[in-house]
């Protein structure tokens, strides 16, 4: 019920909320300019009011206006104010100029010089080891601490919508003068509004990039809490509690941020399609000249035959063979036959029945098993090494492959947890490795390498 009330009241103020141009719309964006260009005072009186509406008199070559005593009530409920102490005094409201900033900001849109790539990342970027407790995800991308960031990207695909629409309506103008311009000058026209439509489109696709790329590393950040809460549930039972509801919380942020962003991908879609009709349009225009070109191709034949075939005479103009020639259109038949037919039946398919080798079965998933396996040991491996190295700040490459070969027994394990910690040191710019050139042999193991540390 209050919520039938609260339309039914929106839909009795709306004069009040938006009062119409001359019922004091242009009063108040007048006053607005003319207090940010410092042309009057911040409390301006009934004769500076006066004055205005005398030039919206006279910009819009109007017989008359409404005068200041007809509209100022209406415009009390809003958008003025008189000053406590000195009532002939009066001042825009909050609410006035912010709705006069509403209308700039949709005309002058801030983000319409700005790719939308840079928004994207700028506020939607995950990096390394940044999120450590799902405290830090809810601070960091939370329903509530996101809503800027979220608004930024909004209003950057309807600036982006405002200026493809101005765009498109160029270029339906540009069609429509077909006739009235040359090919030239047409395709110039056309190929600079044009021109914004491909950029718009490459900016679109590297965001999209971006886009997916963080909704994959925010997964991946939200599978550990799983794989954390998994874990307590087999070794530490007493805090599978706190582990399954952080998971449940990351979840709910990662749900959240994906439904924003398929509402963005909804959006991006119909841009995508205007942009595709307009390279629709262009295509449509290059056959338009094609066919205009032959067209006149065809009128300069035709002009020349009639200067061959003619001469002049004192009675006027005589075609010396007979032109123009009538005939009959003619068009031989083309009978289209095939040079092979097969007339045999096709030969059903037939199905073979393939016997199952356990056997063989068996030793592959064998095999499969033990190279998961493999993996999981590398991968412990790892993490040992990445906790070391944040813990003594220093991690050297011989001593943990030694202590791999020595436990696991597999050189190929020492080789491959080396070759990823080195590849760690390249993806980040905190991790520094140092190579001495010094001969270090492993034990045990014909393998030399040089002596190497890693560090943070």
């Amino acid at each position: 019920m209050a919520r039938v009330l609260r339309k039914r009241e929106l839909y009795n103020k709306y004069d009040l909320l938006l009062p119409s141009k001359f019922d004091g719309g242009y009063l108040i964006i007048a006053l607005y300019e003319k207090l940010k260009n410092r042309e009057i005072e911040e409390y301006f009186t009934q004769k500076e009011i006066n004055q205005i509406l005398t030039d919206i008199k006279t910009d819009f070559h109007l017989d008359s206006v409404r005068q200041w005593s007809n509209i100022k009530d209406n415009l009390f409920h809003y958008f003025l104010r008189s000053h406590p102490d000195e009532p002939w005094k009066y001042y825009l409201t909050d609410y006035a100029k912010n709705v006069v900033d509403l209308m700039i900001s949709k005309l002058e849109n801030p983000y319409k010089n700005h790719p939308l790539k840079k928004s994207v990342q700028d506020s939607f970027t995950l990096r390394h080891g940044e999120i450590k407790t799902v405290e830090d995800l809810e601070r960091k991308f939370g329903r509530i601490f996101i809503q800027g960031s979220k608004q930024i990207i909004t209003d950057h695909l309807e600036s982006l919508e405002d200026e493809l629409r101005e765009a498109y309506k160029k270029l339906n103008d540009i069609l429509r003068k077909e006739d009235e311009q040359s090919a030239t000058s047409l395709v110039k026209d056309f190929t600079v509004v044009f021109r914004k439509f491909g950029e718009r489109a490459e900016d679109i696709t590297e965001s999209i990039i971006s886009k997916d790329k963080f909704l994959n590393d925010l997964l991946n950040i939200v599978d550990q809490f799983y794989r954390k809460m998994e874990d307590d549930g087999k070794f530490d039972t007493n805090n599978v509690h706190k582990s399954k509801s952080d998971w449940e919380r990351a979840e709910e942020i990662f749900t959240d941020i994906r439904e924003f962003f398929n509402s963005i991908d909804r959006k991006v879609y119909i841009i995508r399609r205007q942009i595709n009709h307009a390279s629709e349009k262009l295509t449509e225009l290059q056959e338009q000249f094609s066919a205009r070109a032959f067209f006149r191709l065809q009128l300069k034949k035709l002009h020349r035959t009639l200067l061959e075939s003619s001469q002049y005479t004192t009675e006027g103009v005589r075609f010396s063979n007979n032109f123009p020639l009538k005939q009959v259109v003619y068009e031989p038949i083309r009978i289209l036959y095939p040079k092979h037919y097969e007339f045999e039946p096709p030969k059903p398919n037939i199905i073979v029945n393939i016997e199952v080798d356990e056997t063989y079965e068996r030793n592959e998933k064998q095999k499969i098993a033990k190279e998961i396996n493999r993996q999981q040991i590398i991968n412990q491996w790892v993490d040992k090494a990445k906790d070391i190295l944040e813990s003594k700040g220093q991690l050297s490459v011989d001593e943990l492959m030694n202590s791999i070969v020595d436990e696991e027994k597999d050189l190929s394990m020492a080789y491959q947890v080396a070759s990823r910690m080195t590849a760690y040191t390249s993806e980040n710019s905190n991790v520094l490795i140092d190579v001495e050139q010094k001969i270090i042999s492993l034990s045990q193991q014909n393998l030399s390498l040089w002596k190497t540390k890693i560090m943070k």
